[in-house]
């Protein structure tokens, strides 16, 4: 989990199972200031730590890993929102204290809009982000079975795949 000064979200967490001393570090290149390892941390209660007491606004799960599905629903604070963009998994959360008398939103979301689309793209010219830094891996075409192999190691930033 980390939290971030230049940009609009203050939270960034990782999953418990796939969270990586890499990743931290990737997450502090790009301005984290505050880095917390879930692997050895409870991060709802680092988030809540991070929020004094009260919770995130917004947290977003990418992982698909119950355990982080879970965490994003409990760290967020009442009228809080949920977002899961991981494709598949499971997720088990005891409705009541999670989510009715907390007022939390959950919601999913598989693709951006050609509005969402727009923002993003206007967020990062305005921010000066360096996507080129976010690609940790090129790979040719005839090397996709290799590069999914590492991808699915989940230590890794982005990746992309050119055409040979």
């Amino acid at each position: 989990m980390a939290r971030s000064s230049p940009f609009s979200a203050r939270v960034r967490s990782a999953s418990p199972r796939r969270s990586s001393l890499l990743r931290l570090e990737r997450a502090k290149e790009f301005g984290a200031t505050e880095l917390v390892n879930a692997k050895s941390n409870d991060i709802v209660q680092a988030i809540r730590d991070l929020t004094h007491g009260e919770g995130a606004h917004k947290t977003l799960d990418c992982s698909s890993a119950p355990d982080a599905r879970a965490a994003a629903v409990r760290a967020v604070r009442s009228w809080g929102t949920a977002c899961y963009v991981g494709e598949r998994g499971q997720v088990t959360l005891d409705v009541s204290p999670d989510i009715l008398r907390r007022q939390v939103t959950i919601v999913g979301s598989w693709t951006f809009s050609k509005q969402g689309q727009a923002e993003c793209a206007e967020f990062v010219a305005d921010h000066n982000v360096d996507v080129e830094k976010l690609f940790t891996h090129r790979w040719k075409l005839e090397q996709a079975e290799e590069a999914y192999k590492l991808f699915d190691t989940q230590t890794t930033g982005k990746a992309v795949i050119l055409p040979s």
